[in-house]
């Protein structure tokens, strides 16, 4: 009994210690000695090659970050979400798809929409101004509801994505529209 024990101790002392040494900071490469003489030799700055480093404020949008973004119909009511960013063979965006109907993600449906038929854009719906209230001191709920419009006014960092998608079609089109189907899956 007691050699198992004692293997047992010495197991779990072997493992814990493979944790630690995974889990500890590696030096940076960069505090090497060699790096720190070579620097004081070249005076000259190095162009910065910053669109191919740095995509934000470039005009350029993550796919990943498509998804999930909300789609809003011509009466600026929401339609949907980007569920999947469709690409062809040569890596042009050619559909989304949007996520319809349905109650947390059960009973929804997947409708593509052409990339060009949506509008994308990078500052939120404005919402409507919400009616002044009869006191003049203002309760907290409606002092919050006036907040959003103020906040959507002040500059934002670049996004890698965008704010909300804008398409002709209704929440009742869509609805009647053709399931998306991928086949192979």
């Amino acid at each position: 009994m007691i050699r198992h024990v004692v293997f047992a101790s010495l197991g779990a002392g072997l493992l814990a210690a493979t944790a630690v040494a995974q889990t500890s900071a590696p030096t940076p490469p960069s505090a090497a000695p060699n790096s720190a003489t070579t620097a004081p030799a070249t005076t000259a700055p190095a162009p910065v090659k910053t669109p191919e480093t740095n995509l934000a404020g470039q005009g350029k949008w993550r796919s990943s970050k498509l998804i999930g973004v909300d789609i809003y119909g011509p009466d600026d009511k929401k339609v949907g979400d980007v569920t999947e960013v469709i690409v062809d063979k040569t890596g042009k965006v050619e559909m989304v798809t949007i996520g319809v109907g349905g109650f947390l993600g059960i009973g929804a449906k997947d409708v593509a929409v052409p990339f060009e038929q949506v509008s994308w854009s990078d500052q939120p719906i404005a919402s409507p101004a919400p009616a002044p209230s009869a006191s003049g001191s203002g309760s907290a709920g409606s002092g919050s509801m006036a907040s959003p419009p103020a906040a959507s006014a002040a500059p934002k960092a670049p996004a890698m994505y965008p704010d909300h998608g804008k398409i002709t079609l209704t929440k009742d089109q869509l609805q009647t529209a053709p399931a998306v189907t991928y086949s192979g899956s």
